[in-house]
């Protein structure tokens, strides 16, 4: 079965390892950075095929990044999710015309998003656990 990698860049390390606790107990790589710089060395050298972005890293300088990211064609296929806070609450159609393939917002369950990623990577929705 192939490796299935996850990269969490989030700016909370206890959210951001959490998840990466989370997804390796689904047999999942995952890993978790908490900068945009971060971000782009680690998908260039571990090539990830889902990302799980805090809005609040790509504002203001890096804003481009995940428009960038969708249309790189290497990047073809990558999940890109959104994951924000409640406030102040991200218009979802901005984030997808900013390149994000879907959206969470804070509190949501952490099974929610396995679920979404459970689709992304089995038809069937089962991840290996």
């Amino acid at each position: 079965m192939p490796d299935r990698r996850v990269v969490i860049a989030h700016c909370d390390p206890a959210i951001g390892k959490s998840f990466v606790v989370l997804l390796g107990l689904k047999g999942l790589a995952a890993q978790h950075v908490r900068s945009v710089d971060a971000l782009t060395l680690l998908i260039e050298g571990w090539h990830p095929q889902a990302l799980m972005i805090d809005t609040r890293l790509a504002t203001g300088m890096q804003s481009g990044f995940v428009h960038k990211l969708s249309d790189d064609p290497s990047h073809t296929g990558t999940l890109r999710l959104a994951m924000s806070n409640f406030l102040p609450e991200d218009q979802v159609s901005v984030l997808q015309e900013a390149g994000q393939d879907g959206h969470c917002r804070r509190p949501r369950a952490m099974w929610r998003v396995l679920e979404v990623l459970g689709d992304f990577f089995a038809p069937n929705g089962a991840l290996l656990n």
